[in-house]
């Protein structure tokens, strides 16, 4: 099946394909130089023009608004000192009149009427003494309410005493105020001579002073507010002027310098002055700009063809120099009409060696010409098939190449095909990669067939499949399990979550040592992740379980032996100790017969004798049942057992032969220690070594005590400590004392410790040997067990033990 068609402009379908490529070659260039971009310029100087005309105008008005803002904010300003100066004279005449004492509360209250009447901004008007207390009846304006009596007022008196030290008159805020009114104090002292005799208070309210002060004129086109160190005071109006609107602020003459007048205007102008003139010329700039930006299109979508046309050119022979693809261009009859840069460097055959030249071609194989050939005449009688033909080629340097070649066919723009567009690809490296990845592969297959362990890959199911699907598995696994991913699932369930261990398989009845991790499995799908799968090695110790159990069975032996030869050691001590509670039931038994028969034993006495017979036979009871508990053949079990019962069973057997060297072993218990996890049989084996060791290395102890210590060592751990102050051992030995059959003892077999270690490492502890710091000097044989769990009520129930000394 023919490949996708590419097309070649010709104006004469009869030409020759030759002809047409050095038509296109020599084709001048439709380049229209920088005339395109003229009307873009302008376009551009036009509207410049305009935005800079406009902008002087708007500039200009604005600086207009700007200064008539300000020259009628200093305007009203002018009014507002001129009114509150007129105020302070007028007041000023009345604190005259005040000073000579010729005006009395009558004649206060006329003045003040009349002052109130005239000067509507006027709130209160008080006659007060340098103390700021009411000399007369003040005078109020209604029209602001009845509490703006000065001398109510706290504020006032401090003002009042610092205006009669001062001696004039000043203006004050008063910063507190009930309503909107902002109260303005002015204070005037009433002074005869040097000597203030009053002072004459009056209130202002600013709100009615703008209102009064400043023209209608002024009010109508601006906002005034008056303004206390940025806080905002009183207002002329309640309306809020436009944002971005221009304001000026400036001081009144008479007041503070912290309150400022500001003065907003209510609405900006209109941007583009009342000008027909100007208006028409904007409106014609406007034209010519509309018109130049059609041009401007126009010529602009003509320039972005010719750039399109240059582009795609440049792309396309970027796109052809940048592959690695050799391309050969074949006319009708097979000959070679062009080559790219890419077949060049292929085969290293110069232009000029391959350009006119028909089969066999330079690059040709001379092994592989017939099937070359064969290929060639395929692709010019378009038969060949879609996914292309294999071709054997070589290079200028006689190199053996192996390449990949595909067609289409060349047509013209009236559909006539004047040729074949061929495509060469080196095939080589990848040919030769798959084939060392094969062999690879082979070798790898190899390896794991030989292995020994049971090598299995599974993927897991997916919904609709019939379950996990085994993606590999060695001949040891087919071997172990048979086909199918069964064997593999059983031994993952068997790890219970876990990436390693020793499980049994039930099946088969035999051990493994499986580990497993996930893989990927190589990819199948679209996004080349891989399949997820279980990577999973299997490795048969049954055979090393087997002898495992042959050892631990050697060992349970080897411990009864030894706790046989320690009872063998103490067979004439424990005689002794038997005897005596033997011969103690002997004598009571006979001695009550005795006077039994000669009727010389009361009741009292008899039952006396009987309780001694019975406490001798409990203890020859005791010992021949720890006896046989210790040399009782059993499994090891581990148990919770509090450590009393094991110091005390072994200490039973031991202080026998530690009385008789005049020994005394004394116990120490930790109070509350919670029961160990172990074989309370082979822990007494252990003590009773230790023991044991301790009574032997003690023949000429200076301190003949032996001390059994147990206490907590960790928040799960017991310590064991068995301290003697015997001849101690050599610092050179205590390395090698674990040793198998190493020994200090004239007749020790050198298997005691080792067997205790073996015991103390199966209980998950440890079994340790140091020197005794104390003067008297010894060893300390010290080991640590676990402590068991205990539930809730038996922890708290566990008794506080610590036994007797012995």
């Amino acid at each position: 099946m023919p490949g996708p068609r590419i097309a070649l402009v010709s104006q004469d379908p009869s030409r020759s394909l030759s002809d047409t490529f050095a038509a296109l070659a020599e084709a001048p260039s439709r380049r229209l130089g920088p005339w395109p971009y003229l009307p873009f310029v302008v376009t551009i100087l036009v509207a410049t023009l305009l935005a800079v005309l406009i902008a002087a105008m708007v500039i200009e008005d604005r600086q207009l608004q700007r200064e008539a803002l300000q020259r009628d904010a200093d305007s009203a300003a002018q009014q507002l000192s001129a009114r509150l100066v007129l105020v302070r004279e007028a007041l000023a005449v009345i604190a005259v009149e005040l000073s000579t004492g010729a005006v009395d509360d009558r004649r206060f209250g006329a003045l003040a009427g009349e002052m109130i009447d005239s000067k509507p901004e006027l709130m209160a008007l008080a006659h007060l003494d340098p103390h700021g207390r009411a000399l007369a009846p003040p005078a109020l304006n209604f029209a602001f309410g009845l509490g703006w009596d000065p001398a109510t007022l706290p504020e006032i008196r401090a003002l009042a005493e610092q205006t009669a030290a001062e001696a004039h008159a000043r203006f004050a805020l008063l910063e507190r105020s009930r309503d909107d009114s902002a109260p303005l104090a002015l204070l005037i002292p009433a002074a005869t001579g040097e000597r203030p005799q009053g002072l004459l208070v009056a209130l202002l309210s600013l709100r009615e002073l703008l209102r009064t002060g400043v023209t209608p004129e002024l009010l109508e086109r601006y906002r005034f507010t008056l303004e206390h160190e940025g806080r905002e005071l009183v207002a002329s109006s309640l309306a809020i002027p436009p944002s971005g609107a221009s304001s000026y602020t400036t001081t009144l003459t008479p007041l503070p310098r912290q309150l400022r007048l500001q003065a907003s205007t209510f609405r900006r102008q209109t941007v583009f002055p009342a000008d027909a003139l100007a208006w028409v010329a904007a409106v014609l700039a406007l034209a010519v700009a509309a018109a130049l930006g059609a041009l401007a299109l126009y010529t602009t979508r003509l320039h972005r063809i010719d750039r399109a046309l240059l582009a795609e050119t440049a792309l396309r022979r970027a796109m052809e120099n940048s592959q690695a693809t050799g391309l050969v261009v074949l006319d009708r009859q097979g000959v070679i009409r062009y080559v790219n840069r890419a077949l060049i460097q292929m085969t290293g055959f110069a232009p000029e060696a391959l350009l006119g030249r028909g089969a066999p071609f330079p690059f040709w194989a001379p092994q592989a010409n017939a099937a070359n050939q064969h290929s060639l005449q395929q692709i010019l009688g378009g038969a060949a098939p879609a996914g292309g033909v294999e071709m054997s080629l070589r290079t200028a340097e006689d190199r053996r190449i192996d390449a990949h070649v595909y067609s289409a066919p060349l047509v013209d723009e009236d559909g006539r095909q004047i040729g074949w567009m061929t495509s060469l690809t080196d095939v080589t490296e990848p040919r030769r990669i798959r084939t060392e990845l094969a062999a690879a592969h082979e070798r790898f297959v190899r390896v794991l067939e030989s292995l020994e362990a049971a090598v299995s890959v599974v993927a897991g199911g997916q919904e609709g499949d019939g379950g996990p699907t085994l993606l590999f598995g060695n001949r040891a696994y087919a071997e172990a399990f048979g086909p199918g991913a069964g064997g593999h699932g059983r031994l993952q369930l068997a790890l219970r979550g876990r990436d390693s261990g020793e499980v049994h398989d039930a099946e088969t009845d035999r051990w493994f040592d499986v580990r497993a991790r996930e893989i990927r499995w190589p990819a199948r799908g679209e996004d080349f992740s891989g399949d997820a799968a279980r990577l999973q090695i299997a490795t048969d110790i049954t055979l090393r379980k087997s002898s495992e159990e042959i050892a631990r069975q050697q060992q349970d032996k080897v411990q009864f032996t030894a706790r046989l030869m320690t009872l063998g050691e103490m067979a004439s001590s424990l005689a002794h100790e038997l005897n005596q509670p033997l011969t103690a039931i002997t004598n009571y038994s006979e001695g009550t017969l005795a006077r039994l028969r000669r009727g010389a034993l009361s009741p009292e006495e008899l039952s006396a004798a009987l309780a001694k017979t019975t406490a001798q036979a409990q203890r020859a009871g005791g010992i021949i049942r720890r006896i046989r508990e210790f040399v009782k053949r059993s499994e090891p079990r581990r148990r919770p057992t509090p450590a009393a019962r094991i110091v005390e069973d072994a200490i039973a057997f031991a202080e026998i032969e530690a009385a008789k060297r005049r020994i005394a072993i004394v116990a120490e218990i930790e109070p509350g220690l919670p029961p160990v996890d172990a074989d309370p049989i082979l822990i007494e084996q252990v003590l009773l070594n230790l023991l044991k060791n301790a009574i032997d290395s003690m023949e000429d102890a200076v301190v003949p005590r032996i001390d059994v210590r147990v206490r907590r060592a960790g928040e799960a751990t017991a310590e064991f400590a068995v301290i003697d102050r015997g001849a101690g051992i050599a610092p050179e030995h205590l390395a090698s004392v674990f040793t198998p059959f190493f020994s200090t003892k004239a007749d020790g077999m050198g298997m005691g410790l080792n067997i205790c270690r073996s015991i103390v490492e199966f209980h998950h502890g440890q079994l340790a040997v140091e020197r005794n710091p104390e003067p008297a000097g010894g060893t300390v044989m010290h080991f640590t067990l676990p402590l068991a769990l205990p539930e809730p009520a038996a922890a708290s129930a566990a008794p506080a033990m610590e036994l007797p000394p012995r």
